[in-house]
């Protein structure tokens, strides 16, 4: 693998492509446990704060392994837009964590608990940014394919395995960078302030995520 580059599950040598393979479908149990963590820690949210986060991450791609955890982005609640009225709205239920400016260059208020020890990441954005988030999301659904999954999947747990934290961090970037045209252009320079997701269009995107979702994507071919 070289820097920032890909690997197709043809690239593998036969015998590691059918280690790959066994390696994510064994894997299966995991992205299900997930799956439920997450939808269980959706409805928390939405009972908190009265917002619905939307999973991103690899337990949405369906490239995740058994240390992954789960990242939620919701829109900041419009009855709560300070740090302090978050704080206040969570009550407790989990622990601030930092506040980091977002791409279009609002705050960013990232929350975490821990839920039958997966840790949950629950991110408080802007509208505009939660409607970009969903966009490059959408993109990486719709673009990655079972093939890519198990490859992606396997790099993962070779470069996790030997503990390359860098090199993971960069594989899964990677991943993200290749499947969204969004994602690029908001990392190329000059391009992030042309970036904007058309508010005609935030209606029709939400329909679409779940059956993009590698869950309702693999229920039609049944991340």
């Amino acid at each position: 693998m070289t820097d920032m580059g890909w690997v197709k599950l043809d690239d593998l040598h036969p015998e590691e492509r059918q280690l790959a393979t066994g390696f994510y479908l064994a894997c299966g149990q995991v992205r299900h446990a997930l799956t439920d963590m997450q939808e269980k820690a959706q409805a928390a949210c939405e009972q908190w704060t009265g917002n619905r986060p939307h999973p991103m991450g690899s337990s949405y791609a369906g490239t995740a392994l058994s240390s992954s955890d789960i990242d939620l982005y919701a829109p900041l609640p419009k009855q709560s837009g300070s740090l302090d009225d978050l704080r206040k709205l969570l009550n407790g239920h989990a622990a601030y964590r930092k506040t980091r400016p977002g791409p279009t260059g609002q705050d960013r208020h990232l929350f975490s608990y821990t839920q039958a020890a997966t840790r949950v990441d629950l991110n408080f954005v802007p509208a505009d940014d939660y409607w970009l988030a969903l966009t490059v999301v959408h993109e990486i659904a719709t673009g990655l394919t079972d093939e890519d999954r198990i490859a992606h999947t396997w790099i993962k747990h070779l470069l996790h395995a030997r503990g390359d934290e860098d090199g993971y961090d960069r594989w899964k970037t990677a991943m993200r960078l290749r499947m969204s045209p969004t994602l690029r252009a908001l990392v190329a320079p000059g391009e992030a302030g042309c970036l904007r997701v058309p508010r005609h269009g935030q209606q029709s995107l939400a329909a679409s995520l779940q059956c993009c979702s590698p869950e309702g994507a693999r229920s039609d071919r049944r991340l």
